[in-house]
């Protein structure tokens, strides 16, 4: 007897969740109930009650328009795209779901997919939304420069030793660059960089002095083009020239003599090249590369892979982890150094970001940011932290950058002929500004 009221309780929980099933993912109901969560701005209650529905394949235009409203009223614009997306393939001539999903894209930084989408507009609606289809010649112009400290390393050798190091004293660098807009799927990034540098030489080869001055000059040419092939698909090239002068004034010279007869003064020539493909999905980035160089009288090869995922599924946060393989053949060995780079990403003000990173691994002919970066100084840099803060004014087209890094790096000298090596702490300040003239 007790057995049978147990089997009845169980029917009757079976039928009651049935019916309340039945009650809330039929299409009538879903539709009448999101309505009503959307006029109330229930948008949490509105976007749970239409997982429920996909859940049983009740799927219409208005859900995935409330759903879309939804998310993007709680600035989860990366989960707002999707369906978006999906509203916009079933309607393209909806203007509301054109402007929402244009704004989706900018606030998730897909500028390429919303200048594209936003070409299609119509007149009425691109002049509400300030689209011109003209371009400036010039759309952003960047300007940056750094200062580094670094550690004394220089190695204190006793009678009976004999050094042979190169320690650097000061070091400048500036860049200028500017970015084109041709028509609304192809971007240009070009600029150049001037790096000085000057080192002590401690030199143990009797043909030179004991110790003198070295002075570098490069001299850098970068540049770099974006192209959306498919929505939310990028591909990107980038190619950076270098040019090194080595000039040592003779420490026996002084006056307007300094710069006649020096010990040496050549120049090199290296380049770095690059190409990446992305892939942009809901709530997270893909992207693949690889780069080619020859600094240094070698030769470097370095495929890497990157992931950004929005965890929270809004703009607010994200990580970036990247794996790279640095392959470098010197004529004679090859070597094969994996990095590992981890990045996060916080939005704290509307346009304002806050990016700490580190990245651990052998960085020596290292390139970073499609080539953009092409390191080639003589010292390996082993561990790098990096916090950048960029402050975005004028709804973010006028930015003022601050970067500071820390980086743990190894200088490789001689003591009586034999190699040694030594640990030094580099830092640096970079400050630059960013101004778009026309962004997106």
């Amino acid at each position: 007897m007790k057995l049978n009221n147990f089997y009845i309780i169980l029917l009757l929980i079976f039928f009651s969740s049935y019916g309340t099933a039945q009650e809330i993912i039929n299409y009538p109901e879903t539709d009448k109930k999101t309505y009503n969560q959307y006029l109330n701005k229930d948008w949490a209650g509105l976007i749970k009650t239409g997982k429920k529905s996909l859940k049983y394949d009740i799927d219409f235009y208005y859900l995935q328009v409330r759903m879309g409203i939804a998310y993007y009223e709680l600035k989860k614009y990366p989960k707002a795209v999707k369906y978006f997306e999906n509203a916009y393939k079933q309607n393209k001539t909806d203007e509301l779901i054109q402007e929402y999903l244009y704004f989706s894209y900018i606030f998730t930084g897909r500028y390429e997919d919303a200048r594209v989408l936003g070409g299609t507009f119509k007149r009425e609606l691109k002049k509400k939304l300030s689209i011109s289809a003209e371009h400036p010649f010039i759309s952003a112009l960047y300007l940056d420069t750094k200062h580094d400290i670094n550690e004394d390393y220089k190695y204190i050798p006793d009678l009976t030793e004999s050094l042979s190091q190169k320690v650097i004293t000061d070091q400048s660098y500036y860049n200028v660059s500017l970015e084109h807009l041709i028509g609304d799927k192809i971007t240009v990034f070009h600029g150049y960089s001037n790096i000085g540098i000057t080192n002590i030489i401690y030199d143990n080869n009797i043909s030179l002095p004991p110790v003198y001055e070295e002075k570098i000059r490069q001299n850098e040419y970068y540049v770099s083009i974006k192209a959306q092939i498919a929505k939310g698909l990028n591909l990107s090239g980038g190619l950076h020239y270098l040019n090194t002068n080595y000039f040592a004034p003779n420490p026996l010279s002084s006056g307007r003599m300094r710069g006649y007869l020096p010990l040496y003064n050549y120049s090199g020539n290296s380049f770095a090249a690059a190409i990446n493909i992305s892939k942009h999905f809901s709530l997270l980035r893909i992207a693949a590369g690889t780069s080619f160089a020859n600094m240094n009288n070698k030769i470097q090869i370095q495929p890497e892979l990157s992931i950004k995922v929005y965890p929270f599924g809004n703009s607010k946060i994200y990580t970036e982890s990247k794996v790279i393989h640095l392959i470098e053949n010197d004529w004679l060995t090859i070597t094969h150094n994996p990095v590992y780079k981890q990045s996060l990403g916080i939005n704290f003000l509307k346009y304002s970001w806050f990016i700490p990173s580190f990245t651990y691994g052998n960085m020596k002919n290292f390139t970073e940011y499609n080539a953009f970066i092409a390191n080639n100084d003589v010292d390996l840099t082993k561990q790098k932290y990096e916090a950048l803060l960029n402050i975005g004014f004028k709804k973010g087209t006028f930015n003022i950058l601050f970067k500071y890094q820390y980086n743990i790096k190894e200088n490789e000298f001689e003591v009586n002929n034999t190699e040694q090596f030594k640990e030094y702490v580099n830092q640096s300040i970079t400050v630059g500004i960013k101004w778009y003239f026309k962004k997106y």
